[in-house]
């Protein structure tokens, strides 16, 4: 099993990843990506019957969450 900072370090090296690959990169769960997707605050793409997300649209989105306050 690969560590968090493996996974990371394999993330910044893609260009884009399926929905599963996704969830790991941002430790978000797949049902959350795919959420994310349905409300249009991730753009996914499809690639005949693939779905990829490009690594700039997650940065994006992970970037426009809201920030934590008061923790």
């Amino acid at each position: 099993m690969k560590t968090p900072k493996q996974i990371a370090t394999a993330a910044s090296d893609r260009l884009a990843f399926t929905i599963e690959e996704a969830a790991k990169a941002s430790s978000l769960g797949s049902t959350s990506i795919y959420k994310a997707i349905r409300d249009g605050q991730l753009v996914a793409r499809k690639y005949g019957t693939r779905t990829i997300i490009t690594k700039t649209e997650l940065d994006a989105f992970l970037n426009n969450l809201p920030p934590v306050v008061g923790e």
